[in-house]
C-alpha cells in the first residue's frame, strides 16, 4: 500500500500542542525581558535595537524563519548530514578558544556587534549526531566498543566547552547521558554517578570528613552484616557498637571513633570472609576508596579550583563562608525578588527590584526572578507548568515515533529542556549552584533562543513525517 503523501507545509501533520507551548513561552519571555529593561524616560519603541527587548524581537523573527526553513528540508537530511553538523560545530568550539575572553570565558564570536555562542548550537549537532549513532543498524549498547563511542561523542564537546571556561554549558551536556540510559546503557553506571555526586556534596557540607568517613565505615559494616545473615543478636550488637561510635563522634573523640569504626568493619569482614570472601574484599575496598575520595574533595575544591568556581560552590552549600556583597549577593537578591512577589505578584512593570536593577543579569540568567516579582507565585507556577507540559509532550512525541533516529532525537530535546529549566530555576532560588545557563525561550539572548527554536523545529519536522515511516 502506498504511503500517504502530503506537502511539506501541510499544517495538519504537525503537533500543535508543542507549537502553542513554544509560542506561549517565547511571548512570556519577551514580556519579562521588556519588564526587566523598560525605562519610561528612554523608551523609543518596541523595535529599539539598543534595548534587549528590541533585539529579542529580532531574534524571535529569525527563529520563526529558521523553524519554517527546517520544515522545507527532507526529514532524512538531518540524519544523513549528522556527522557534518557535528564536525562543523567542533571546529567552531575550537576556533572560539582563540577569541578575546568575555567575563573570563572564551565562548563568543562577535560579528557586526552581535555575539554568537557556538556551545548553544553544538547542542543541536550533538543531539542529531547522538540520535544518528544510536539508530545505526549495527549499534549495540551492550558492547563496550559502542558504549565508548557514544560516551566519547558527548564528552568531546563537553571538554572543548570546559576549555572555554564555561562550566555551566559543560554540565548541561550531561543531559545526553539520559538518552544513553534510554538506549540501554547499564543502570549501575548511573547509580555509581549518583553515589559519587552525593559523596562529593556531603564532603563539602562539612569542614572535616571525619564524620563522613565514620558513616561510610558503619555502612560497610552493615552491608557485611546483612550478607553474613546471622541472628538478631548480632544485629543488636552491631547497633549498640554503632551507637558507641556515634557517641564518640559527638564527644569529638574522632581518633577513637575512627579506630572503633575500623575495628567494627574489620571484625564483620573477617567473620564473613569464610562464607563470601569476594564480597568482604569488595566491601572493604569500596569503603576505602570512598573515604579516600571524600577526604580529597575539600582539598581539590580549596586548592585546585579558581576563586570564582569556589565561590559558586560555597554560595550553594556553605553561604556562611561567602562575603554578603560577593557572589552571594546575586542569589540573595534573586530570592528576595521572587519572595517579594507574594501570591499574585506586583503587576507587569511594577517590580521595584526589577526596575532598580538589584539583580545582575536579570534579563538573562536570572530572568525567573522577574517572573516571581511581577507575576508572583501563581505566575511562577504557571511558567513551570508550561515547561513541564512541553517536556512531557516531547516525551510523548518520542514514544510515538516509528524511526529510531526521530525517537532518540526527541529524547535529546526533552533532556536538554529539562536540565536547563531545572538548573536555571533552581539557581535563582539558591537550590543549585549558579552556573550561568539561560532559561529556554525566556532568557534574553539570540544564540539561546535560535538554538532552542531549531531544536523544536527539527522535532516538529521529524514528527510530522512519522506516518511515512514503515516499521
Amino acid at each position: 500500500m502506498a504511503a500517504r503523501q502530503r506537502s511539506d507545509l501541510d499544517l495538519g501533520g504537525y503537533d500543535w500542542a508543542i507549537i502553542l507551548l513554544y509560542g506561549g513561552l517565547v511571548f512570556a519571555g519577551w514580556l519579562m525581558i521588556f519588564a526587566s529593561k523598560y525605562d519610561a524616560s528612554a523608551y523609543e519603541g518596541l523595535l529599539d535595537l539598543n534595548k534587549n527587548y528590541g533585539k529579542q524581537l529580532l531574534w524571535v523573527s529569525v527563529s520563526l524563519v529558521l523553524i519554517v526553513g527546517a520544515q522545507m528540508l527532507d526529514s532524512k537530511f538531518y540524519q544523513t548530514f549528522a556527522v557534518v553538523f557535528y564536525g562543523a560545530t567542533l571546529l567552531l568550539l575550537v576556533g572560539v578558544l582563540f577569541t578575546t575572553p568575555i567575563n573570563g570565558a572564551t565562548s563568543w564570536f562577535e560579528i557586526g556587534g552581535f555575539k554568537f555562542q557556538p556551545s548553544e548550537f553544538a547542542k543541536i549537532s550533538t543531539c542529531v549526531a547522538l540520535a544518528a549513532m544510536l539508530s545505526a543498524p549495527e549499534m549495540r549498547m551492550q558492547d563496550l566498543r559502542f558504549k565508548i563511542q557514544a560516551i566519547g561523542l558527548i564528552i568531546l564537546p563537553m571538554f572543548l566547552i570546559l576549555l572555554q571556561g564555561d562550566a555551566g554549558s559543560t554540565l548541561v551536556y550531561g543531559a545526553f547521558f539520559l538518552v544513553l540510559f534510554r538506549a540501554g546503557m547499564d543502570a549501575w553506571l548511573y547509580l555509581v554517578g549518583l553515589a559519587v555526586a552525593a559523596l562529593s556534596i556531603l564532603s563539602l557540607l562539612f569542614d572535616t570528613t571525619v564524620g563522613l568517613s565514620i558513616a561510610l565505615l558503619l555502612v560497610g559494616g552493615f552491608l557485611l552484616l546483612r550478607q553474613w545473615n546471622k541472628t538478631t543478636l548480632f544485629a543488636i550488637g552491631y547497633l549498640f557498637l554503632s551507637l558507641g561510635v556515634v557517641a564518640l563522634v559527638i564527644a569529638e573523640s574522632y581518633q577513637y571513633a575512627i579506630m572503633a569504626a575500623v575495628a567494627l568493619l574489620l571484625i564483620f569482614a573477617a567473620l564473613n570472609f569464610s562464607k563470601n570472601w569476594q564480597f568482604s574484599i569488595l566491601t572493604v575496598g569500596i569503603v576505602a576508596v570512598s573515604i579516600g575520595y571524600a577526604s580529597s574533595v575539600n582539598y581539590i575544591v580549596n586548592n585546585m579550583l579558581g576563586n570564582h568556581r569556589q565561590e559558586r560552590i560555597w554560595v550553594w552549600l556553605r553561604p556562611e563562608k561567602c562575603h554578603p556583597l560577593g557572589p552571594l549577593y546575586n542569589v540573595e537578591q534573586s530570592k528576595f525578588a521572587i519572595g517579594s512577589g507574594g501570591w499574585s505578584g506586583k503587576g507587569f512593570l511594577q517590580g521595584e527590584r526589577t526596575k532598580l536593577d538589584y539583580v545582575p543579569e536579570q534579563s538573562t540568567d536570572f530572568i525567573f526572578c522577574t517572573v516571581g516579582e511581577e507575576w508572583g507565585f501563581l505566575g511562577s507556577i504557571f511558567i513551570i507548568l508550561l515547561f513541564s507540559i512541553l517536556i512531557i509532550r516531547v516525551l510523548f512525541v518520542a514514544e510515538r515515533q516509528r524511526a529510531a533516529f526521530s525517537k532518540y532525537y526527541a529524547y535529546g530535546v526533552a533532556t536538554i529542556l529539562f536540565f536547563h529549566v531545572f538548573i536555571n530555576v533552581g539557581m535563582t532560588m539558591g537550590l543549585v549552584p549558579v552556573i550561568g545557563i539561560p532559561l529556554p525561550f525566556i532568557s534574553y539572548g539570540g544564540s539561546s533562543l535560535i538554538s532552542f527554536s531549531i531544536l523544536i523545529g527539527i522535532l516538529l519536522k521529524l514528527d510530522s513525517n512519522r506516518l511515512l515511516v514503515f516499521r
